[in-house]
């Protein structure tokens, strides 16, 4: 063998890495897709500012916000029972038993499964209201 032959890279010998694996490309969003994820992110964005306002402290403009918004929440049931129940502990902090009651009501025709959080029950104002709410929908479901 001569020092040319040895000097030269044999190319057979060298392992050959794999080609890169380029992952598939999902298709384009339809319409509909970017429609729907446009309004989803909406209606989050105005369940953010009306828990805001009840955070704030500002039970009236929580009700009014939640009772403009309800259609806009309707399509997603997790925003619009969140919803109800913010508006139903709102209208039991400014003294409002009767209207606090009835979004529980309509918290439990939409969701039969709804309940409070553990931190939320036994509340001094809405914790009975919600209570005698609940035994009531329990009662006539069986």
């Amino acid at each position: 063998m001569t020092d040319d032959q040895a000097n030269k890279t044999d190319i057979s010998q060298k392992p050959i890495a794999p080609a890169p694996v380029t992952p598939p490309v999902p298709p384009p969003e339809s319409p509909e897709q970017i429609a729907e994820k446009a309004a989803h992110a909406a209606a989050q964005s105005e369940f953010d500012s009306i828990v805001a306002l009840y955070n704030n402290g500002d039970y009236h403009g929580e009700i009014k916000r939640f009772t403009g918004s309800s259609e806009m929440l309707k399509p997603y049931k997790d925003l619009e029972l969140q919803g109800m129940k913010y508006t139903a502990f709102s209208y039991c902090l400014i003294g409002r038993l009767a209207l606090c009651k009835q979004q529980f009501e309509k918290a439990f025709k939409l969701d039969p499964s709804f309940d409070l959080k553990d931190g939320e029950k036994g509340h001094p104002i809405w914790g009975k209201v919600f209570d005698r709410v609940k035994k009531k929908e329990v009662s006539q479901a069986r």
